[in-house]
């Protein structure tokens, strides 16, 4: 089972009054690449993957400068591990996220997917049912999730189980969607003609623990 840490701070909009430093790390498998975005602590800033590796540099070096940072090429595991939730395996190791750049209401929306269990989906109109809010605003935490794969976005699909749209470097798009799909297939969810079945359908109300 995946498991993360979620730190979040007061302050969250707040600008230092000087570049932070972060670190990128970039790596391809297969006709994928994979990229994190890392703080002075090690806590994971950003990720994103896509098939162009420039799209991918260009999308986290702009994320990084409009929050006040400067990345820095490095290696680092945690692409690795990308990799292996990309591939659809459990991973166990335990991720630090900078939480300081998003909304407390993101942050409930986001502890809400990390309860999603693999081979299951929810729906937006769950989320928002659970959290008390409007599914549009649920709608808008999932599709601005700065941590894809690490925070299983994925899992979340339409209100009818189509699978819906995916963002790939902050882009929407078809591929997305294609690769919305694939991804939930390789973690065993059952899909026919473009529809999740509800047998698959996880609702965070009946599952609060």
């Amino acid at each position: 089972m995946f498991v993360a840490t979620l730190l979040f701070k007061e302050n969250r909009w707040d600008r230092p009054s000087t570049l932070e430093e972060f670190r990128l790390s970039i790596e391809e498998s297969g006709n994928t690449w994979f990229g994190c975005l890392l703080d002075g602590q090690d806590r994971l800033v950003a990720s994103a993957f896509g098939s162009r590796p420039r799209t991918l540099k260009l999308h986290l070096s702009n994320y990084s400068k409009r929050i006040g940072g400067v990345p820095l090429p490095i290696e680092h595991r945690l692409t690795h591990q990308m990799i292996d939730l990309f591939e659809g395996k459990n991973v166990s190791k335990p991720v630090s996220f900078n939480m300081k750049h998003i909304s407390k209401f993101q942050l409930q929306v986001y502890r809400v997917l990390e309860r999603i269990p693999m081979g299951k989906v929810t729906a937006y109109g769950l989320i928002s049912k659970h959290l008390g809010s409007a599914p549009r605003a649920v709608g808008g935490a999932v599709s601005s999730n700065p941590w894809p794969l690490f925070v299983p976005c994925q899992r979340v699909v339409n209100f009818d189980l189509t699978i819906g749209n995916y963002g790939l470097c902050g882009t929407l798009g078809p591929a997305g969607t294609i690769t919305k799909r694939a991804l939930l297939k390789r973690e065993s969810v059952p899909i026919i003609d473009d529809r999740v079945q509800r047998t698959a359908l996880w609702d965070p109300s009946r599952n609060s623990h």
